[in-house]
């Protein structure tokens, strides 16, 4: 299975520039997993992803296990891109990233 790794800095996600993220093509592989590194400022949070078309469909967000990763569901990779953000909450404070669009385009982005 592949493992697409993302770095989250406070409100930013970027692509790990040590993960690989080309040859992605839409419907190529059904199981894709994200992982992500945060920043301090998740300490202690509740995570959320949520995934979405560039057109605003909006596929099942994924509650972000104790390695924070999750599955990316299959109807995102079905798309020549797809967006994702973060959502995060705990006792002190909620916390939102800016989108990200990952393009399926099999180059490099």
């Amino acid at each position: 299975m592949r493992t697409l790794k993302f770095i989250v800095n406070d409100n930013i996600i970027t692509e790990d520039p040590n993960c690989d993220f080309t040859g992605l093509f839409p419907n190529s592989e059904k199981k894709i997993r994200a992982e992500f590194a945060f920043s301090h400022e998740w300490d202690n949070s509740i995570k959320v992803v949520a995934f979405w078309s560039i057109m605003g469909t909006e596929y099942p967000p994924q509650l972000l296990d104790e390695e924070n990763g999750c599955m990316i569901p299959e109807e995102a990779l079905s798309k020549p891109a797809f967006k994702l953000e973060i959502l995060g909450a705990n006792l002190k404070q909620n916390i939102k990233t800016k989108p990200l669009t990952i393009y399926q385009k099999g180059g490099k982005q």
